[in-house]
C-alpha cells in the first residue's frame, strides 16, 4: 500500500446500509483482538467544540508526561492530523503499516455482512489499533458524527464522557429536534461512568440528565456562575474557574472558555482516577494549547481571523465573538460554504458587522456557488465580490486597500484549510 491507496480506503465515499446498529463495526474490531478494550479513554462528543477540548485536554496531558493517543475529524491539511500520540502525527508509513493491518479484515467483514464499511469505520479502527499498539496510557476519542451509532463508540467504557454543545447539524442522520441530537449524543455516556457537559437549553440538560439516570453516570455539569474575571483580546482569553484565578488560553471567543473548564474538569477527574496531573500541568497546557483553523490569527497586516463555522451554533459564537471583539469596527467577511448547508441564513447574522463580503466556492463539486451568492449579497445592498479561487482571492487581500483591514474567514473547513495553508506562500 501507499498514501495514496490509504486515502482511497480511509477518506473517501463508501459505505452502504443505514446504521441501525454498531455490529459490523464490533466485528471488524473483535477480527483485530479488540485493541480498544485494552484503552482507558475520554469520549468526546458535541456539535461543535469536540477538537477544541481534545487541544486542551492532549496539552494538559503532554505537560503531564502522559502518553496520549488523540482521534479527531476532520483534518486541515493532512489526514495525518487526525491520529496523534503525544502530539505527533502518525507518519505516512505507520499508517500504512496499520491500515495494511486493518485492511483484509474489512473484505472478510464486508463479505460476511453483504455491507461495505464506511470510511470512517476503517479510520477509527485503523486508529485504535495504532493507539493499542503504542501503549497509549489514555485515548481522546472524539466522535465523528452524533455518538449513539457512530464508530468511536465501540469502546464500551471510558474514563469520562464529554458532551461539548449541541446544535442543528447532521439532521437527516441526528434528527429533526434538538431533543433527538442531544439523545444521539448523548449516547456515547457509559453504564455506570461519568458525564461532563456544560449547562445550555432546558430541553437538552433534560436529556443528557435522564441518559445518565438511565446508565446509572455520575454528571458534572458546568455553569457560567463559576467562570470569573473574564478578559478577551484578539490574542487571549484570561479567566478565573472555581478555585483556579488568571487561567489564560490562547484559543479565542467566549465559547472557547467554556471549552476549556470542561477540560479543567475532565482533567481532575483523571487526576483522581490515578493519572499524575497537577494544577500546574492544567494551567500551562491550557495556555500552551493550539488548534488551527478555530478563530486562529494567521495575519497582522491585514488582521485576518480564520474559523471554521459552517453550522448555526458555530456561526452564532463567531458573530458573538466578534461583537465583543470588534464591536464597532467595519469588517471584510471572506465565506465560503457547501451547498448543502442553510449557508444564506448563517450569512445573514454576519451583515451587520460587514463593510463588505467576499465570496469563494470551498469545493467544485459540493461549494455554494460564488457568483450567484455575491449577487444575491448586492441583491441586499450589501458590497459583495465573487472569486474564483482561494488563490485568487488571497491576491486580493495582500494588495494594499487590504494592509490595516480587519478580514474574519469563516465557513467550511476545506476554505480554512486552503487559506491556512496558501496564506504564507
Amino acid at each position: 500500500m501507499n498514501m495514496t491507496e490509504v486515502i482511497e480506503l480511509v477518506n473517501t465515499n463508501r459505505g452502504t446500509g443505514q446504521k441501525e446498529n454498531l455490529n459490523r463495526m464490533r466485528l471488524l474490531m473483535s477480527k483485530l483482538g479488540d485493541p480498544q478494550d485494552s484503552l482507558r479513554v475520554v469520549h468526546i462528543a458535541g456539535t461543535n467544540g469536540k477538537g477544541s477540548v481534545s487541544a486542551f485536554l492532549s496539552s494538559i496531558l503532554n505537560q503531564a508526561g502522559i502518553k496520549a493517543g488523540v482521534y479527531t475529524s476532520p483534518h486541515l491539511e493532512s489526514i495525518n492530523e487526525r491520529i496523534k500520540v503525544s502530539g505527533q502525527m502518525i507518519t505516512d508509513n505507520v499508517f500504512i503499516e496499520a491500515t495494511e493491518t486493518v485492511a483484509p479484515f474489512v473484505e472478510q467483514v464486508e463479505e460476511e455482512t453483504g455491507e461495505r464499511l464506511y470510511s470512517f469505520e476503517i479510520l477509527t479502527a485503523v486508529a485504535l489499533l495504532h493507539f493499542s499498539v503504542c501503549g497509549c496510557e489514555l485515548v481522546i476519542l472524539e466522535t465523528g458524527i452524533g455518538g449513539r451509532l457512530d464508530a468511536t463508540n465501540v469502546v464500551s467504557s471510558s474514563e469520562a464522557s464529554i458532551i461539548t454543545s449541541i446544535g442543528y447539524d447532521h439532521m437527516k442522520v441526528l434528527g429533526d429536534t434538538i431533543e433527538q441530537i442531544a439523545a444521539e449524543k448523548a449516547g456515547i455516556i457509559k453504564a455506570n461512568g461519568l458525564v461532563i457537559f456544560p449547562e445550555m437549553s432546558e430541553e437538552v440538560d433534560a436529556v443528557i440528565s435522564r441518559k445518565a439516570d438511565n446508565v446509572q453516570a455520575d454528571m458534572i455539569r458546568v455553569t457560567p456562575n463559576h467562570i470569573s474575571s473574564v478578559n478577551m483580546t484578539d490574542t487571549y482569553s484570561s479567566f478565573s474557574y472555581k478555585e483556579m484565578d488568571g487561567l489564560v488560553i490562547h484559543l479565542l471567543g467566549r465559547h472557547q472558555i467554556t471549552n476549556a473548564v470542561l477540560t479543567v474538569e475532565a482533567a481532575q477527574i483523571l487526576e483522581q482516577r490515578g493519572f499524575a496531573i497537577t494544577s500546574e500541568d492544567i494551567r500551562r497546557g491550557l495556555e500552551l494549547a493550539a488548534w488551527p483553523g478555530r478563530m486562529e490569527k494567521i495575519s497582522e497586516h491585514p488582521t485576518i481571523l480564520i474559523d471554521g463555522a459552517h453550522n448555526p451554533e458555530g456561526v452564532a459564537a463567531l458573530r458573538e465573538n466578534i461583537g465583543y471583539l470588534f464591536p464597532d469596527e467595519p469588517l471584510t467577511f471572506v465565506v465560503g460554504m457547501m451547498k448543502d448547508k442553510a449557508y444564506k441564513k448563517m450569512i445573514e447574522q454576519m451583515l451587520p458587522y460587514a463593510e463588505n463580503v467576499l465570496t469563494v466556492s470551498p469545493d467544485p463539486y459540493r461549494g455554494f456557488d460564488a457568483e450567484t451568492t455575491a449577487e444575491w449579497l448586492k441583491d441586499k445592498g450589501q458590497d459583495a465580490q465573487a472569486f474564483k479561487s482561494v488563490d485568487e482571492l488571497i491576491v486580493e487581500l495582500k494588495s494594499q486597500s487590504y494592509l490595516n483591514r480587519k478580514v474574519i474567514v469563516f465557513g467550511s473547513l476545506y476554505l480554512i484549510g486552503d487559506m491556512r495553508r496558501l496564506w504564507q506562500n
